[in-house]
C-alpha cells in the first residue's frame, strides 16, 4: 500500500463538473473521485446557464455543494436584470459561496468598466449575505487588490488557482485570504510560484482541481478530474514539509472552516 492509498477525506473546493467535458461519464467521474478519497465537491456556477445545472448536480449528489456567480470573462453580459437574477438564485438556491468573480485582463474584453460593475455587485452580495467570495484573477493582481481593499468587511476571500507574485502573496497573507492550490502549481514552469507558496501558512491552503482544466503533470488524459487531487496533494505537500496525509487533513479542515458545510443549503432548505 502506498501513502496515497489511505488518505484522510479530501475536499475539491473548485471544479466545473457540469461542464460538457463530463457529459458522457459524469457519474463515473464522481465515483472515481470518491474512491480516491474525495468526500465533498464544490461546483462553481460561473454564468447564468451554469446556475441551474449546478443546482441539478447538487440535487443529484449529496456530496456536491455549489458556488454561484459571474466569471469576469462573462461580465459583458452583466446588467440589472442579470444582477436581479443572481440575487434571486442565491436567495433560493443558497450556495455556500459567491463566485467565481474578479478581474481577468488576459483579453481585451470585457472592458474594465464591465468587469468592475460585475465584480462590485457580487462583492456587495457577498458582504450582504456573509458568504465567502471565490476570486478569479488573471493578469490583474493590482486591480484586484485595489478593489478588494475597498471591501474590508467581506467574509473569507478565496483566491482560486493562486498565481501571484511576491506582492500579491504578501497581500493575501496579510488580508487572511485562503489560497487555492492545484494543477497550476504543479507544472514544471511554476517553480517561482511554488517558492512563493512556501510562505503561505498551511492554515490558509485549499485543494482544488478546476476540473476539467489544469490537469497536473503525469496525467495522460488532459481532462482534469477530482480523482487527481491525491496526486496534486502528493506533489505539493513537500513545499510545507508536510506529508500528503497531513496536507489533505489540513486543507479539508480549512475548507470546513471557510465554507461552513454544516450550515449549507442542505440544512437550510
Amino acid at each position: 500500500m502506498t501513502e496515497l492509498d489511505d488518505l484522510p477525506p479530501i475536499v475539491d473546493t473548485h471544479g466545473h463538473l457540469d461542464d460538457a467535458a463530463f457529459d458522457a461519464d459524469r457519474n463515473a467521474v464522481l465515483d472515481a473521485a470518491r474512491a480516491a478519497g474525495v468526500r465533498r465537491f464544490i461546483n462553481i456556477g460561473y454564468k447564468p446557464e451554469r446556475w441551474e445545472s449546478s443546482r441539478a448536480l447538487r440535487d443529484a449528489n449529496p456530496d456536491v455543494e455549489i458556488a454561484l456567480g459571474l466569471h469576469p470573462q462573462e461580465a459583458g453580459r452583466f446588467d440589472q436584470s442579470v444582477e436581479r437574477f443572481l440575487r434571486r438564485v442565491i436567495h433560493e438556491l443558497r450556495p455556500i459561496a459567491v463566485g467565481e468573480t474578479g478581474f481577468d485582463f488576459a483579453r481585451s474584453t470585457p472592458s474594465l468598466s464591465e468587469q468592475t460593475s460585475a465584480f462590485r455587485a457580487q462583492l456587495a452580495i457577498a458582504e450582504e449575505t456573509g458568504l465567502p467570495v471565490v476570486i478569479h484573477q488573471r493578469d490583474a493582481a493590482d486591480a484586484m487588490k485595489a478593489e478588494l481593499d475597498r471591501w474590508p468587511n467581506l467574509a473569507p476571500i478565496v483566491l482560486h488557482s493562486f498565481d501571484g507574485d511576491e506582492s500579491l502573496t504578501a497581500w493575501a497573507i496579510e488580508r487572511g485570504c485562503y489560497i487555492g492550490i492545484g494543477g497550476l502549481a504543479c507544472k514544471s514552469a511554476s517553480g517561482p510560484l511554488r517558492k512563493l507558496l512556501t510562505t503561505v501558512p498551511p492554515e490558509r491552503l485549499l485543494l482544488e482541481t478546476d476540473a476539467p482544466y489544469l490537469a497536473p503533470p503525469g496525467i495522460k488524459d488532459r481532462r482534469n478530474t477530482p480523482a487527481h487531487l491525491p496526486r496534486i496533494a502528493g506533489l505539493l505537500a513537500p513545499l510545507w514539509g508536510m506529508s500528503v496525509e497531513a496536507l489533505c487533513r489540513k486543507t479539508t479542515s480549512n475548507a470546513d472552516e471557510v465554507f461552513d458545510f454544516d450550515k449549507s443549503s442542505r440544512s437550510q432548505v
